[in-house]
């Protein structure tokens, strides 16, 4: 086979290899993913390993095995069985971890959703999962009233103050690990993915204990880094980030429950903070507020990770000229593959516009969006990809699952993008219809059910509009109803209490009737076409 050292292609099966070095052998038997990362890797038990930004208050990594412990011994004795699922929902905390392998470590499936969904999306989730346990804070237990579940959802901080923790000196095994097998399901996080409403991915501690074990052989086992988690722990970037790649390193992971440009510039001078993994709007605001972050002593800062969406090269350039002495590079990864695809490190340069390259061991095809065929280097086409981080599969859907990984186990990630010659990985558009504001997912098909229940709406399409700070926003093209004289303020408020804010329609567009395909899809691009010249007509007009 004529396979290139440089970009990892083959020409004989048309496959791209990692160019990054394989990661050793994890350990001579299988682990579940609490046991790989508090087991069987080399911690300090005093080094701190989460530390609230606000409070100060810290988890040492004996702490955060110890309380790992006790969650999973309290789980078994409220009845929570090798299986079930169990539904975290709360904003950011150092306990979020403890919390979560807690879970895994009594063999049951650790769940998650944004906090910020509303009661009838968090209802739909509950249904689709049906978590026989659900933990969650004060200020959220209103969302669950209603709910026809097996029992009342804990509050965390009653529950932590239940726990019986080993004493410091104790040797803590985390329960009878060996009832987990590598290939039971371990993590349930939702994902519009790449065919529009939400599905419930199953990643299982095989693909989870190989991401952890990848990001720390890319990134090293080096104690002395300290990360800032501002993205959300909920999130499979920020899980697979912190909770695995940050603690399989040894590292310290600073805390953040809600973001804020000030917050992230003092943690950053009072903490050390070397490394910020962040979404695409945090790197615009720190460009647009250098004047304040000049107020900040920045020197440990090595390195800014973006990901959720792709940065334009105007935020690059200006990032760059911005922070000079701090690394932005960038990663791509799904929910779906367990966390990031690709990764920066070692690529040359300090500021790159690719997502970097594969990670060890995965494999991936440039695939013609029309034949189907696989494409050599440097041509445009379907990202997919192979290898242990892909999940299980969609929950109780395996028309979705089909559809997202072919027979072959290549998953299909509705991304348009081209590998370079040096192996480097371009994203250039999507293929698939979701919207991406700051870095969330959100379904136009979702938006479009509520909207057609308006009793002023004939049809309806959800269709990106571009926004500097938010990367995209929904935006309505609607068709009137004859004898309807909406407005676009009332369809906009229409939405607002039904969805999540960062699902919220931000602009409406009146139009006479949706493109449509003979079989009834809506034909986005032709809808984006109609904008583009309503948009010229009305800059026409002012001239």
């Amino acid at each position: 086979m004529e396979n290139s050292d440089e970009n990892g292609f083959c020409s004989v099966t048309g496959i791209y290899n990692s160019l990054f070095s394989s990661p050793p052998p994890h350990s001579s038997h299988p682990l579940s993913l609490p046991e790989f990362l508090l087991q069987h890797t080399p911690h300090r038990p005093s080094n701190p390993a989460f530390v609230d930004a606000f409070s100060d208050k810290t988890l040492t990594y004996a702490d955060l095995t110890s309380l790992t412990a006790a969650t999973a011994s309290a789980l078994l004795a409220a009845g929570v069985r090798r299986g079930d699922v169990v539904l975290l929902i709360s904003p950011n905390s150092i306990y979020f971890p403890a919390l979560s392998l807690g879970i895994m470590a009594a063999g049951a499936v650790f769940s998650t959703a944004n906090h910020l969904l509303t009661r009838r999306e968090i209802h739909a989730q509950v249904e689709d999962s049906r978590p026989v346990l659900i933990l969650t804070t004060g200020e959220l237990r209103a969302k669950f009233d209603g709910l026809n579940i097996p029992r009342p959802p804990v509050l965390i901080d009653q529950f932590l103050s239940t726990l019986v923790t080993p004493a410091a000196d104790d040797d803590i095994a985390l329960i009878d690990c060996r009832k987990i097998e590598l290939d039971d399901a371990a993590v349930l996080m939702y994902s519009s993915g790449t065919t529009g409403r939400s599905k419930g991915v199953i990643c299982t501690h095989r693909n989870l204990v190989y991401m952890a074990g990848v990001l720390r052989h890319v990134w090293g086992s080096t104690r002395e880094d300290i990360y800032l988690c501002v993205v959300p722990l909920f999130h499979m970037f920020g899980f697979s980030v912190f909770v695995c790649g940050a603690v399989a390193a040894g590292a310290a992971v600073v805390v953040m429950q809600r973001y804020s440009l000030e917050g992230v510039l003092e943690a950053v001078e009072r903490r050390g903070v070397t490394r910020i993994p962040a979404v695409p709007p945090m790197v615009v605001q720190l460009v647009r507020m250098v004047h304040v972050a000049g107020d900040y002593e920045l020197k440990s800062l090595r390195e800014v990770i973006c990901s959720g969406a792709p940065l334009a090269k105007e935020h690059v350039d200006r990032f760059a000229a911005c922070y000079p002495d701090i690394t932005l590079s960038q990663c791509y990864g799904l929910t779906e593959s367990s966390g990031p695809l690709t990764l920066c490190d070692g690529s040359e340069g300090r500021f790159n516009l690719s997502i970097g390259r594969l990670i060890p061991s995965i494999e991936a095809k440039i695939v013609d969006i029309r034949s189907g065929k696989s494409l050599p280097p440097n041509q445009n086409g379907e990202l997919c990809v192979r290898g242990l981080p892909v999940m299980l599969g969609y929950l109780n859907n395996p028309e979705a699952t089909s559809l997202a990984i072919d027979e072959e186990g290549w998953l299909h990630t509705g991304d348009l993008c081209y590998i370079d010659s040096r192996g480097l990985v371009y994203v250039v558009d999507r293929i698939k219809e979701l919207i991406k504001y700051k870095a969330y997912q959100v379904a136009p098909a979702e938006l479009e059910d509520i909207l057609s229940t308006h009793p002023g709406v004939a049809d309806v399409a959800v269709i990106s509009y571009p926004d500097e700070e938010a990367g995209e926003i929904p935006m309505a093209c609607v068709v009137r109803k004859a004898g309807f004289e909406i407005q676009k303020d009332e369809l906009i408020a229409f939405v607002d209490d039904m969805v999540a804010p960062y699902k919220r329609i931000r602009r409406v567009m009146f139009v006479d009737y949706i493109p449509r395909s003979p079989s009834g899809k809506i034909i986005r691009r032709l809808l984006k076409d109609i904008d583009f010249l309503n948009q010229l007509t009305e800059i026409l007009a002012r001239l």
